[in-house]
């Protein structure tokens, strides 16, 4: 058997194949070397990627999630203010005639009792008498009536009498105030 022998080619006094193969060899080792040291390290790239758009993902989604609490909290706290300062104005006869003859005209109000409600309120009842043209006029009274700056309760009975043009309307009304 014959034995391969690497031809010789010299440039200048050097050996090109031999350098050649040095040369080879020298980059597989060290692509094998870069292999077995930076594939884990990009396997943890790729993991730390992941986390870091999931992390991301929950992040926008937490924020999202915040931004309709506190719509839902500056609401409620605009809410909640508008029903505590209408608690603590006194129930003023002549502005809430003022404010039913929109809708009816009034022909008296008056003051039926005054007591305390659930230890922290003032509840006095009163009872109305006002004329009507039509049953809508006071089904959009009581619709508005929650806009009103006082907090009203308006309770059966509610007596419709009619008479020739108009209708007779006779209900109680509570007002509500804060106890000092």
């Amino acid at each position: 058997m014959k034995k391969f022998k690497i031809p010789k080619v010299e440039l200048f006094g050097i050996d090109l194949i031999k350098n050649f193969l040095l040369f080879a060899t020298f980059i597989i080792i060290f692509l094998l070397l870069l292999a077995t040291l930076v594939a884990p390290s990009i396997k943890k790239f790729k993991k730390v990627k992941r986390n870091y758009y999931i992390t991301q993902i929950n992040y926008s989604k937490s924020e999202e999630e915040l931004a309709k609490i506190l719509t839902k909290y500056k609401d409620t706290s605009k809410e909640n203010r508008k029903i505590i300062l209408s608690l603590k104005r006194d129930f003023d006869t002549t502005n809430f005639k003022h404010f039913a003859n929109n809708y009816m005209n009034i022909l008296n109000i008056k003051e039926k009792n005054t007591s305390v409600y659930n230890k922290s309120f003032i509840k006095t009842t009163y009872v109305v008498t006002a004329k009507l043209k039509s049953p809508d006029n006071f089904y959009q009274f009581v619709k508005t009536s929650k806009n009103y700056k006082n907090i009203l309760k308006i309770y059966f009975p509610i007596v419709f009498k009619s008479s020739k043009k108009e209708i007779l309307l006779l209900y109680k009304l509570e007002a509500f105030k804060v106890l000092k």
